[in-house]
């Protein structure tokens, strides 16, 4: 059986804040940045004009809610945000096309 390769969101995020000389970006959350970054890259798909993957295959990141304990033993949330991913190994041209 044929393992599966993904290429994580965040390969292009950060192929994209390294071209951003804004310092917008460093006043939010991680979380935040990372949210608004989907929406940019999710925007750009279709103006990717010959992929040679099926650009249309990703799983959208998302907000995780976990019960912890805390130092006394109560229970607490904690907010995670799972990154999305493309279900194909992109190569560095392709993630630098999305990041433009």
């Amino acid at each position: 059986m044929e393992e599966s390769t993904i290429t994580p969101f965040s390969d292009i995020y950060e192929s994209f804040l390294s071209k951003i000389t804004d310092d917008m970006y460093m006043e939010f959350t991680k979380e935040d940045t990372y949210k608004m970054l989907q929406d940019l890259l999710i925007s750009s798909i279709p103006k990717f004009e010959f992929p040679r993957f099926d650009i249309f295959n990703y799983e959208l990141g998302k907000d995780i809610v976990k019960q912890e304990l805390d130092n006394e033993g109560g229970n607490i949330e904690v907010n995670e945000y799972e990154v999305g991913f493309f279900n194909a190994e992109l190569t560095m041209e392709e993630k630098n096309i999305l990041a433009t």
